[in-house]
């Protein structure tokens, strides 16, 4: 069951000491929606949206532990190129030394110099295993993040800023 050999990999990691990271992306709305509005007793509330307001916010995150090691937003889609300069300047000078670097098994996670990089600076590579969200702790924080968002009415950006999740 290559569930349950990822989850064995994992402990045996954790059991040396070594850091994982947890590494996904995910998307955020521009706007942020109402959660009330008002209408005669009565009558429905009804609201707009327009369609044709800019498109969503993408983060690249990094979690080690339960405290998000790093998160970049970008307005563009991630791509094999966005990607790999996301790790190379955002990510390897933050990790720690010989940390296991976890993601799921998006195409732009696999091209070849961005995993060499990453292995060349003393660190090892894991990908989830297929359909396994659930095996990515991030997956929590980046909910977390939504709910709190919404919540709180921010922009991504505002959201982010502090990292207090």
């Amino acid at each position: 069951n290559e569930r349950r050999i990822f989850q064995e990999k994992i402990a045996t990691y954790e059991a040396a000491g070594r850091a994982i990271v947890y590494i996904d992306e995910s998307g955020f709305a521009q706007d942020a929606p109402r959660t009330h509005g008002y209408a005669p007793a009565g009558q429905r509330c009804h609201g707009t949206h327009d369609w044709h307001a800019p498109g969503r916010i993408k983060a690249i995150g990094a979690l080690i532990g339960k405290l998000l090691l790093t998160v970049s937003l970008f307005a563009l889609n991630i791509n094999a190129d966005v990607f790999h300069e996301w790790a190379m300047q955002d990510l390897l000078p933050k990790l720690p030394s010989h940390a296991v670097v976890v993601m799921d098994n998006a195409t732009f996670h696999k091209r070849q110099d961005t995993q060499e990089a990453i292995q060349n600076a003393g660190h090892t590579l894991e990908y989830l295993p297929a359909y396994s969200p659930d095996l990515n702790p991030i997956e929590h924080k980046w909910a977390q993040a939504k709910a709190l968002r919404r919540q709180q009415n921010q922009t991504a950006e505002m959201l982010f800023k502090s990292y207090t999740f």
